[in-house]
Order: structure tokens, then sequence, then C-alpha cells
């Protein structure tokens, strides 16, 4: 009987044994498993947490910039209220830098994904060819020998068309001799003749074969660029420029050195601009850089006016 019963419980405890084995491998394997599909979505769980901490934050922005709001709106409204020099200077520098900060959120880029898939398929778009330019070089002024302003306004369409057509951007450069009249009267009728006839052999040592001298006014050359972009156009101008102020200018070659100067605007032009627009800009550009002294350089963009000084 003792025997029976001691073959009884060691079968049974054999019996706990396997069992318990079989519970700890299901135990360990769905936790295996579940680890894994839990380290699986973690990341998408983050980015869910974040979003919504971004968002909360978001709000809370939002709810202290309308406290601030309306506390200024009851400080504005006390009566008798006036502000130090010292409120008013730390109220100001608060100020300045609160609108950085919310001028570089709202103009921050957006992640849309389709306006990622357009902007990448606008760059992979094969860029073209500026067209070649058959320039008018006649008629010509007599005395320069360069295509005079009937001719200049007839590259200037032909170059704006190209510019267009093709979709790149273009570039014109006025220069402007100073002082036309008095140069005239002080040393004669030709010689700011001769001194603009300098001028456009020194314009012609730094420009391409491409490019193109006319002359628009009696006392302003016009250099035309096809297919320049901005970059390229401002680094001629500013080349250019230079040249001309170390140049030594002589009406002869055993004369005295005679100060001349010269005032410069760089256009640059955008397709479907129109020749008038462009001069106008120009013009207006001119204006500025002579204000701003002898030998300056204004870059004119379509949207804005830079002063390059000359250093």
């Amino acid at each position: 009987m003792m025997t029976i019963l001691l073959v009884s419980m060691i079968s049974l405890t054999n019996d706990v044994l396997i069992l318990f084995g079989a519970g700890l491998l299901i135990a360990v394997s769905l936790g295996f498993t579940a680890g894994y599909f839990f380290g699986k979505t973690a990341p998408a769980r983050h980015l869910r947490q974040a979003k919504k901490h971004i968002q909360g934050c978001y709000q809370h922005v939002k709810e202290a910039l309308d406290t601030a709001q309306a506390a200024c709106s009851m400080l504005e409204k006390f009566p008798g209220m006036v502000l130090t020099n010292e409120q008013s200077n730390e109220l100001n520098k608060k100020r300045s830098n609160l609108l950085e900060l919310i001028t570089r959120l709202v103009e921050r880029k957006s992640s849309d994904p389709e306006q990622a898939v357009a902007e990448t398929k606008k760059d992979k778009k094969k860029k073209q060819n500026f067209p070649a330019m058959q320039w008018a070089l006649e008629p010509e002024h007599v005395h320069l020998k360069l295509p005079d302003t009937s001719a200049f306004e007839a590259n200037l369409e032909m170059m704006l068309l190209g510019s267009t057509s093709s979709e790149q951007t273009c570039g014109l450069l006025l220069v402007q001799m100073n002082q036309y009249d008095q140069l005239k009267e002080r040393f004669g009728i030709m010689a700011p003749v001769k001194f603009m006839k300098t001028i456009s052999r020194l314009v012609l040592h730094k420009i391409r074969d491409e490019d193109v001298i006319c002359l628009w006014k009696s006392d302003t050359l016009a250099i035309l660029f096809p297919g320049y972009s901005l970059e390229e156009g401002q680094s001629n101008a500013e080349t250019i420029r230079e040249a001309i102020r170390h140049h030594h200018f002589r009406l002869e070659a055993t004369s005295p050195e005679v100060v001349v100067t010269a005032s410069l605007a760089y256009i640059n032009c955008v397709p479907g601009d129109s020749a008038e627009l462009v001069l106008e800009r120009g013009s207006h550009a001119l204006a500025k850089s002579q204000k701003k002294g002898r030998n300056q350089l204004i870059i004119q963009d379509s949207h804005s006016y830079e002063h390059k000084a000359a250093v």
C-alpha cells in the first residue's frame, strides 16, 4: 500500500512539473510576442504622443498670446498710463524677439508630400538653353560705333522674348557717366564722347562674346546679358564698376588725368517682363545710384533694390 502511494505521488509530481514547464513556455512565448508587437508599434505611438504634445504646446502659446494681448489692451486703456524709457525699451525688445520667433514659425515651409513631389518634378525638369541672340547692331552711333537707342530697344525686346520662351532670367546693366555736361563745358564737346568710348572699351573686356553693348542715352551705356542669373549679373556688374573706378582717364595719352566716374544699375529680368517695365525700373535704380554718390552700384531684383557700395 505504501509503495502504491509513493508511485502515485511521483507520477503526480512529474505531471505538475510538465504542466509548469508548459505554462512557463507559453508565458515566455506570449511575452516575447507581446514585446515584439509592442516594440514594433512603439515609434508610431511615440509619434502620436509627440504630435499631441506639440498641439498642446501650440494651444498653450496661443492662449498665452491672447492673454498678453488682453493685458496690453487693458494697459493701453488705463487713464494716465505713461511708460518710462526703460519700460518702453524693455517692451520693444520683447516685441522684436517675439515677432522674429513668430515670423520664423509662420514662414516655415510646409512638409506636404504633394508639394514635395511637385518641387521634385520641377527640379528634374530639363533646363532650356537661352536662345542665341541675333543682335541688331545698326543703326549705330557715329562716334562711339555702338548700336544706338533704337537698336538697343529692339535688342532688349528680343532678349526679353528669349527669356520668356526659355523660362530663364537675363540682365540689363546701365552705366551712366557722371557730370556729362560739366565735362563738355570744361574740356570741349568731344571730351565726354571720348570718355564714353573709353568706358565702353573697359566694359567690352569684362563681358562675354554673346553679350552686347549699346548706347541708351548720350551719357548712358546699356549692356545686355542673356541667360544671366541674378548672382552672375551682380558679380559681373561689380567687376565692371571696379574697372571704371580704377581706370585713369585722359583725353590724350600725355594729357593730365581727369576724374571720370559712373553710376551703375543692374536690373534682373525675369520671364514675362516687358521692355517698358524694365527701363522704368532701370531709371529708378540709376537715380538711387546717383544719390548714393559716385561709382555706386544698385542691384534691382523684381521686388527689391540692393545698394553695393564701392569698397
